[in-house]
Formats: structure tokens, C-alpha cells, sequence
């Protein structure tokens, strides 16, 4: 046999690996946290300590065996909390940005202690009740029934995040809104964040979409941008980013978004995402906002799916509005057909998030 491995059997010993390292893994949860070990390393964590976040969220996050991929609190941005959620204006008060003395933001993001089930294969669902409160008034602006499920990870240590959240608007009702985008009046070149976000690791990834490599990244990223920069807006249902070491893939992460996110109760599209098989333009163009940011200080990747960016949304007293993401992470580098693949086999169904009890 030649002195380098053949690729079948290189994969082989990947995977007996990443078998044996699960069959070593473990559950360690405290009051805060929950995480699950593969032998010494935690391949993620999800944190839900109300003292120390703004937020809940995960991280480290990585693919059994894999690199991390997720970067907490970092010194430019410490309400950035890995893979989370967060609004941006509820009612015009800020629930993203947390005052950087005292740590808190101006809208507070409430939650009750989540009701986790464990399983000895890895998987895991966490159910929790999120209360959006302007204190000022007071008033609750908004409540959440949102429903994590993790899955085992597989022989070649990869495993899906299955995140739903229904959100119903308080009494006076929910304006759920952003920074301007550019082009919009008082627009600004990093406008329209807000959502379901990831923070990455100080490594840096490549970007990839369901048309390949992302090269190409401008001032504010808009379409008919030329100036350089670092921002991309790609408009489709799924995004890729892998991380290596000395050239050789180390994991990644696939975000993925689900078609019917954005429609309320009333029935109606208050932004549009696109179709799984029909990957066309959207109705502002531009689905996902993307800094890759290598020369910042620390290092900015970050990739947020712009539920805002079409246009605000507007919800009635009581209106609901349900949301539903997918991540994969895997220790193979994404590529456009993994990414349509992941697509493919990701059941098309609206969130039905359980219904549990609200913090106040």
C-alpha cells in the first residue's frame, strides 16, 4: 500500500474515530449550562445564565472532532453571544446592544429556566419561555415559546440544531425594527441586522453559498455596490462557512432558513424568504447580512439572517410570527450541493414551538 493513506481509508479511520470519541461522551449540565463532551473536548454548550448574558446561546460550537466555530463576547462587540437571537428595536427601545457599563440593554430579554431532556445518543431538546419587557413603561412588548433540538451526532461526527421560536405581540402590539438599510432614508451601510445570528471564531471561515464561494465583499454589501469592503447581502435560503488549519478542512457550519419564516398569523408575508427549489430574488434583495472582517480588531466574522431586512415588521396585539432555522455542523467543508442537499432534506413544515409557561 503507498506510504499516504488512500482517501477511503482515510476517511474510515475519520470516522472510527469520531465513533470512538462518542462512545466516550458524556452529558455535563449545571444550573446555567448544559453541554455535551466527546472525551475531553465540549463539542457545544448552550448557556442560559441570566446574570451573565444578555442572551441564551451557544457556545463553543463545533462537529464532533471539528473546530470550534462560534466566538462569545468579543471585546468590539460583547453583546455577540456565538450562535443567538436577539431583536434589534421592539417598539423603538434597543433589545441588541447592552450598555458597556453596565452590561444591560435598554429593552430586557427575560426567559424562565429551560425544560432540557437529554438522551444517552448526544440528543437533547431545551424548551424556554422569553419575555420581552420595556421597563421604562413597563410594559411586555412581546413573548416567545422557542424549542431547541439537537440531534445525535452520526459516525462522521456531524449532527443538526433544529431552532423554532413563536413570537406573540403584548397588548399594545410588536414593531419589530432595525437599522435603516442603505439606500432607505437615514440609511446606514451596516443597516437591516437583526435575528438569528452568528458571531464566528477569531480563525476566520470561507463563506459559502448555494452558488458557490463567496469572493466578493463591498462597503455595505448591496448589489450595486463596487466600492471594496467588508460585506456581503446574498439572497438565499442557505449559507455555508468552514474553518481549517494549515489548509485542511476543521469543521464548519451550515445556516439554514426556513421559506415560511416572516409570515404572521394574519397570513401574510411581512418579509420574504425564497423557496427551497426556487432560489430567486427576494423582494429588497437581500436575505443575509455578512461581514468578513479579517483585518478588524479582534478579527468580525459574523453572519446574521436579515428576517428585518426587506422591511419591518408589524404585528397586531396578539399576532403571532413563527421562525425556524437549521444548522449542521460538520467536519467536511460546505460546498454548494451540500448546502442543496441540507436544503433537500430538511422537512418543509411551519415551527409549532410547545407552549410554556412566560418569565415576567
Amino acid at each position: 500500500m503507498p506510504l499516504s493513506l488512500r482517501p477511503s481509508l482515510r476517511i474510515l479511520i475519520l470516522a472510527l474515530l469520531a465513533f470512538a470519541a462518542t462512545a466516550r461522551a458524556e452529558w455535563q449540565r449545571t444550573d446555567t449550562t448544559l453541554a455535551w463532551k466527546a472525551g475531553d473536548a465540549v463539542v457545544w454548550q448552550f448557556n442560559f445564565d441570566a446574570a451573565s448574558s444578555g442572551k441564551p446561546f451557544f457556545h463553543p460550537l463545533g462537529a464532533v472532532g471539528g473546530a470550534n466555530v462560534t466566538e462569545r463576547a468579543p471585546s468590539d462587540h460583547p453583546w455577540h453571544y456565538g450562535l443567538w437571537f436577539s431583536w434589534k428595536y421592539i417598539n423603538g427601545k434597543n433589545y441588541w446592544e447592552e450598555d458597556k457599563v453596565s452590561g444591560q440593554p435598554a429593552g430586557k430579554t427575560a426567559w424562565t429556566a429551560p425544560v432540557i431532556a437529554t438522551q444517552p445518543d448526544g440528543s437533547a431538546t431545551i424548551k424556554m419561555a422569553l419575555t420581552y419587557i420595556n421597563h421604562d413603561i413597563p410594559r411586555v412588548d412581546m413573548v416567545e415559546s422557542r424549542e431547541i433540538a439537537v440531534s445525535a451526532p452520526d459516525a462522521n461526527g456531524s449532527y443538526t440544531i433544529d431552532w423554532k421560536a413563536r413570537f406573540v405581540a403584548g397588548p399594545e402590539g410588536a414593531l419589530l425594527d432595525r437599522t435603516a438599510m442603505p439606500g432607505e432614508p437615514r440609511g446606514a451601510y451596516n443597516g437591516g441586522y437583526a435575528g438569528m445570528s452568528l458571531r464566528m471564531a477569531p480563525t476566520g471561515p470561507a463563506y459559502v453559498s448555494l452558488g458557490g464561494p463567496i469572493t466578493q465583499f463591498t462597503y455595505d454589501g448591496m448589489p450595486d455596490q463596487t466600492r471594496a469592503g467588508e460585506r456581503s447581502r446574498p439572497d438565499m435560503p442557505a449559507m455555508g462557512f468552514n474553518f481549517g488549519t494549515d489548509g485542511k478542512p476543521a469543521g464548519g457550519i451550515a445556516f439554514l432558513s426556513d421559506r415560511h419564516n416572516g409570515i404572521t398569523s394574519g397570513g401574510g408575508f411581512s418579509s420574504l424568504n425564497n423557496d427551497v427549489h426556487n432560489i430567486g430574488p427576494s423582494a429588497s434583495g437581500s436575505n443575509w447580512y455578512l461581514i468578513n472582517g479579517p483585518t478588524q480588531r479582534p478579527p468580525f466574522y459574523f453572519a446574521d439572517q436579515t428576517i428585518l431586512g426587506p422591511k419591518p415588521i408589524q404585528l397586531a396585539a396578539g399576532e403571532k410570527l413563527d421562525l425556524r432555522y437549521r444548522f449542521v455542523l460538520s467536519r467536511a467543508a460546505w460546498t454548494a450541493d451540500m448546502l442543496k442537499a441540507a436544503l433537500a432534506t430538511w422537512p418543509a413544515e411551519k415551527p409549532a414551538a410547545a407552549p410554556v409557561s412566560a418569565a415576567h
